[in-house]
């Protein structure tokens, strides 16, 4: 029988010494300053992961839902009137929801030939913000939209924008009726000037007679 030799090996000390895996949020996120820890904060941590995997997963979604509106809506352009909108009630996509697909998608080419980084950022515009941004008025700039497109808060950073713009506006109103005041009394004046020159003529008029 061949015979067990002990090394001395403490079985259990190896079982102590393994380091556990520590769990750290994906967010640098202080849960001693939020007052959480233990069981709570590994749940927190393990959510903070749920949701930015799916999230990842949603702009992913959204870009092709997006996408394949866009590009039905480019077949049915070279159809008949009115035929996207059959088959966008066939497919159940109110004709609001495929327009700001279409939008978000249309935005999304064009951030993202330009070189823009995280262009994926359209699709997370407040409706508000990207109807403005694509609007056929054109009232912003590519610095304004890159601007709105970067924000951490989009939204707000619009009505910033379309604030100063606001002011701007009421700033060159201002200064425009301050001309056509100076121009109205420059024409007053003229028009004085104009009268006693005819006044004037006439009187001579009157001489000849």
């Amino acid at each position: 029988m061949a015979k067990k030799f002990n090394l001395g090996i403490n079985t259990g000390n190896i079982k102590k010494s393994i380091p556990v895996a520590k769990v750290e949020s994906i967010f640098n996120i202080n849960y001693d300053e939020l007052e959480i820890s233990g069981q709570e904060k590994e749940e927190l941590i393990k959510y903070e992961n749920d949701i930015n995997f799916h999230r990842e997963k949603s702009i992913e979604h959204i870009i092709k839902y997006s996408k394949a509106i866009y590009e039905a809506n480019q077949i049915f352009a070279k159809k008949g009137i009115g035929t996207f909108g059959k088959w966008l009630e066939k497919i159940g996509i109110d004709r609001d929801s495929a327009n700001v697909a279409i939008r978000k998608y249309t935005l999304y080419l064009e951030v993202e030939q330009k070189g823009i980084e995280e262009p994926q950022k359209v699709l997370t515009l407040p409706n508000r913000a990207l109807k403005a941004l694509t609007g056929q008025k054109k009232d912003f700039e590519e610095t304004e939209i890159v601007e709105v497109i970067t924000a951490k808060n989009p939204g707000a950073k619009l009505k910033e924008i379309e604030e100063k713009k606001e002011a701007v506006k009421l700033s060159d109103t201002e200064e425009k009726k301050a001309f056509l005041m100076r121009e109205k009394i420059r024409k007053q004046h003229l028009i004085k000037k104009l009268q006693k020159e005819i006044e004037e003529i006439e009187n001579e008029m009157q001489k000849i007679k």
